[in-house]
């Protein structure tokens, strides 16, 4: 995988290169904007496959990396030993992600990666680095642009006379040739660096890099590396030759890098890219109210419903909205996983396990329909903190349309939205409810707002309802929900759960109102609910919609096992008998 592996894509040669970046959730933001700005200017001819050291980045931010690759590119979560960094030093400006960079080569040579582009998290691409990928090394080790503050100061690291006449580079920027690093033993000579002279380290991993590493770097054209002590002018070159490199590369940088303690996103005022650096953080905010996430939970047993349902979700994606999809996994095996992770690949959505911890379900209702999994909803506040709001789908559904149109609801001061059961039970009355409207809503479909449900305390009322009170739920986690929620709830429209019982016309509406809404349900139902005992995937199942689910079993599961996957948007599924 080094500078030369290219491969043909009709009549376009096509280059594959690998790019690098390490971080932690403090620097979530300023990651989307590096990999967003390198995307932009990439050639179309380029592909990347970029490598994130994951230094404990929540699933919202994985998701929202996932969101922002363009389909031709690819990441890969990097999960490394930070007990090999125990004595390298921090300060409230470098964390233990910065050595990340030190320990990645070891484990990229394991993935086949021989040659990587690693930068800085606080970067702003304003170029195709794919010429800076395919840079001679003339058998260096790395690549990289000199520091325009310690350029001459290597002897103040100790190292021999000879190598001291070297320049000091800055390493947020590094081209790494990963076959010699591991030959020369870069990284375990690094780290003994840092154990054996911590009192000659002034700037963290940067200095142990230049000890072990001065005489075998190739100094790039600092266009590559335009820091900001160069956009300041804060030193003197040290010769002619770089005056005009330098005055070059700031008038046409390739990458930016904000680096010192002055951010754009924090005190840097005064940076001539900080305008186009805000133009990039509005566009993360579009990114994230853009994205729709859908919550299910779900056990083995119904695995092939939920793949089902995300299918019928994503084919029916007309806005093109991102869709995340998150799994609160029953004890999911990973050959489990494996029908839903090829369905959401089909349609490059992202997907997401969540484990759930279930001592908070101690005392919960079960039955033989009814498993504790049934609950796990109640704790999506709690299991997606960084969620402001999630559209929860039971495994037995399925879409019909664009689910856009749900999700951009707007709920005013209401908890969730969520359409009333259809079997018109009375349970408020039954549970001693104090009430102002006795509707009751069926748990199945909800739209919710988290950030109300935390700030409102809903998951632990909720909870405290079903440890003082298990004698009346009858429902399970829909009677709890309602006890607690009963008048907070937007009425739907019934095609936004249309219940096997309003489908097969076995109940009757209690007024003219709704029974005009349940006829327009069993014409045109949003999302088809198979509740009840009754399922499509039951050989006698007679329900409407049966056919529809089989269809798209056979398409995106079993005609997946003998051909590829592929979306089908522009086709219409068959129409129910």
């Amino acid at each position: 995988m080094g500078s030369k592996h290219y491969f043909l894509k009709g009549l376009m040669i096509i280059k594959k290169i690998n790019v690098m970046f390490a971080a932690d959730n403090h620097y979530a933001d300023q990651l989307l904007i590096g990999l967003e700005s390198i995307q932009r200017h990439i050639a179309a001819t380029t592909v990347i496959h970029f490598y994130i050291c994951d230094n404990a980045l929540s699933q919202q931010t994985k998701t929202n990396i996932k969101a922002l690759m363009q389909a031709r590119h690819a990441v890969t979560f990097l999960n490394l030993d930070q007990r090999r960094l125990a004595n390298c030093p921090e300060s409230n400006h470098i964390n233990q992600t910065a050595y990340y960079r030190i320990l990645a080569p070891e484990l990229l040579l394991k993935h086949g990666v021989t040659r990587i582009l690693y930068l800085d998290a606080d970067i702003l691409a304003q170029s195709d680095v794919t010429p800076l990928y395919e840079s001679d090394l003339n058998d260096n080790i790395i690549g990289a642009v000199i520091d325009p503050g310690q350029a001459l100061m290597l002897k103040r690291l100790g190292v021999s006379a000879v190598k001291a006449k070297a320049l000091y580079f800055n390493s947020g920027m590094m081209l790494i040739d990963v076959t010699r690093w591991e030959q020369f033993h870069i990284t375990q000579r690094t780290l003994a660096f840092i154990d054996h002279y911590p009192e000659r380290i002034i700037f963290h991993d940067q200095d142990a890099l230049n000890a072990v590493l001065a005489g075998d770097v190739q100094f790039l054209n600092p266009s590559w590396n335009v820091q900001n002590s160069l956009i300041f002018r804060q030193h003197a070159p040290i010769n002619a030759e770089y005056a005009a490199l330098f005055e070059a590369a700031i008038n046409h940088p390739k990458i930016i890098h904000f680096t010192t303690h002055h951010k754009p996103w924090n005190t840097l005022k005064a940076h001539p890219f900080l305008a186009e650096y805000q133009q990039y953080q509005q566009q993360l905010a579009t990114l994230r109210s853009d994205q729709i996430n859908i919550v299910s939970a779900v056990n083995a047993t119904f695995i092939e419903p939920l793949a089902v349902l995300y299918a019928s979700i994503l084919n029916h994606n007309d806005s093109h909205r991102h869709y995340a999809f998150y799994v609160l996994a029953d004890h999911l095996s990973t050959r489990d996983k494996v029908p839903l992770q090829k369905v959401v690949a089909a349609f490059h959505a992202t997907l997401t396990f969540l484990e759930v911890d279930e001592a908070l379900l101690e005392n919960i209702v079960e039955s033989d329909r009814i498993l504790k999994s049934a609950y796990y909803r109640i704790l999506i506040p709690l299991v997606l903190p960084k969620l402001d709001r999630a559209l929860y789908l039971d495994c037995d559904a399925l879409a019909t349309v664009d689910l856009a149109r749900l999700w951009d609801l707007d709920l005013g001061d209401f908890l969730l939205a969520a359409v009333e059961d259809a079997g018109f039970h009375h349970r408020l009355e039954a549970m001693a409810i104090d009430y102002q409207s006795p509707r009751y809503f069926n748990s199945g479909v909800m739209l919710m707002d988290l950030k109300k449900w935390r700030a409102q305390k809903v998951v632990e009322r909720t909870l405290d309802f079903i440890n003082h009170h298990p004698d009346k739920l009858r429902f399970h986690d829909q009677d709890a929900l309602n006890a607690i929620l009963h008048d907070q709830w937007l009425h739907l429209h019934p095609k936004w759960n249309a219940q096997t019982y309003i489908l097969t016309a076995k109940v009757t509406a209690p007024d003219e109102r709704l029974r005009r809404q349940f006829a327009e349900t069993q014409k045109e139902p949003a999302i088809v609910h198979f509740c009840g005992h009754e399922k499509p995937w039951q050989a006698d199942s007679a329900h409407p919609f049966t056919p529809q689910y089989r269809y798209y079993r056979y398409r995106f599961l079993e005609r997946s096992q003998q051909a590829e996957i592929l979306p089908f948007s522009t086709q219409k599924t068959p129409k129910s008998q």
